[in-house]
């Protein structure tokens, strides 16, 4: 008896489901639309996403991603939409939110039926049913019912955990609650159920530009700029002034716990019966980054140590293999020539104050169109000991000077001999 209960509660859910995304889909449609992306040389499409209209002055929410190519180069691209009845439009660009991955674009020519989509007040219950809308890979617009799980756990960008379906050409569409209220943006998926929406907070920021004029081109980098500076002034501030939880990695000791929003792992070789050294390795990354274009994503931050103990191999081959194990560092994210200058480098033997002697090899690449920020690669080996060696790394990614230097102190008075 109770397993049938189960199941007509079970079949009642899906159907109530069924009809709350018919009724969603119904009344709100026409506030929905594909944003697409188009080559001003070709005439075709080059990218696209989803979009919802917030008010009847025309102003449409989608990600900063999807209209990022008409960002970096707009004289070769524009922006169009593309409504539920096969009605088109051109969009104009109001605002970015770079960092949250969200954009204000403004139909260019209104008519005289303009609907929009309800803000909620405020986030649902955890486990709360919501739906996401979009268009996912250029088939027409869908709902897609799913659960609110809360927003994401131990994160510097905060976003809400979705269990849904989100797939390509739904970024940018609302997500709503039951009455129709948007409460997040789709923004990325991480396969097997499981997508992540930006919040209701960040949404309502970026609709304090609702009357903003347009940007001009000229205002396009310049805006991007000065929301990177201030996130990474926030994130540097929180990393430098928090206290450095330490832990034990071969004979050292080592920053293991730097904040609850960067996680760790470790390893080892010791199951390899036939390895001439000891490797033990621990590392830490922020697991997320700000897209800027298709070639480059910033605001990474990642930290390797590696406890190396050579005694077999003997002291001059230890030393040649140490050597070796310090030329393979790179860069913690992907830049071509046109994003960033070559890496300008400074080598040094520096002793922090636990007394740790370091030889240590310190990189910056300036980011051509944004002032102030950098690329930083740092690599350090301790020269304490013969046949015995701490390899410590670390990149960032799109940091200023002064927040990298002293990064750099703190990260190299962390660490310490047993």
């Amino acid at each position: 008896m109770r397993i049938f209960i189960f199941i007509l509660c079970l079949l009642c859910s899906t159907a109530h489901s069924q009809q709350t995304a018919q009724n969603l889909f119904g009344q709100y449609r026409t506030a929905l639309y594909q944003i697409k992306i188009i080559e001003l040389e070709s005439g075709n499409k080059s990218s696209i996403g989803s979009g919802f209209q917030i008010d009847k002055l025309g102003n449409v929410v989608t990600n900063y991603h999807v209209v990022s190519e008409y960002v970096y180069n707009p004289d070769k691209y524009r922006i169009e939409y593309l409504a539920h009845d096969g009605s088109e439009g051109h969009l104009q660009l109001v605002d970015v939110d770079v960092v949250n991955d969200l954009a204000l674009v403004r139909k260019v020519e209104l008519s005289n039926q303009e609907n929009a989509f309800p803000i909620a007040q405020s986030l649902p219950q955890q486990g709360s049913a919501i739906f996401s809308l979009g268009n996912p890979h250029d088939l027409g617009m869908i709902v897609v019912p799913g659960t609110f799980n809360g927003l994401k756990k131990n994160s510097f960008y905060q976003r809400i955990h979705f269990t849904g379906s989100i797939n390509p050409g739904m970024s940018g569409g609302p997500v709503v609650n039951q009455l129709g209220e948007v409460m997040g943006v789709n923004v990325a998926t991480a396969g097997n159920q499981i997508g992540f929406l930006i919040p209701l907070a960040k949404i309502r920021n970026l609709l304090k530009s609702q009357e903003a004029e347009v940007l001009e081109k000229k205002q396009l980098k310049p805006r991007i700029q000065q929301q990177l500076l201030a996130n990474q002034s926030r994130l540097f501030s929180l990393l430098n002034n928090h206290d450095w939880v330490t832990s034990v990695l071969g004979e050292a000791l080592i920053p293991a716990k730097i904040t609850d929003f960067i996680s760790c792992w470790g390893g080892s070789n010791t199951s390899d019966k036939e390895a001439l050294y000891l490797s033990v390795e621990n590392r830490c990354q922020l697991d997320e980054q700000i897209y800027l274009h298709n070639g480059l994503r910033t605001g990474g931050l990642e930290i390797e140590f590696e406890w190396l103990d050579g005694k077999s191999l003997g002291e001059h081959r230890f030393y040649n293999f140490y050597s070796q194990s310090i030329t393979g560092a790179g860069a913690g994210n992907k830049a071509t020539k046109t994003d960033v200058t070559n890496y300008r480098c400074q080598q040094d033997k520096v002793t922090n104050i636990n007394g740790v002697t370091n030889k240590t090899v310190l990189c910056f690449r300036a980011y051509k169109e944004f002032e102030q920020l950098y690329d930083v690669l740092f690599v350090g080996a301790t020269l304490d000991h013969n046949q015995q060696g701490l390899i410590s790394h670390y990149t960032l990614a799109g940091v200023s000077k002064d927040s990298a230097l002293v990064f750099t102190q703190k990260f190299m008075d962390a660490i310490a001999w047993q």
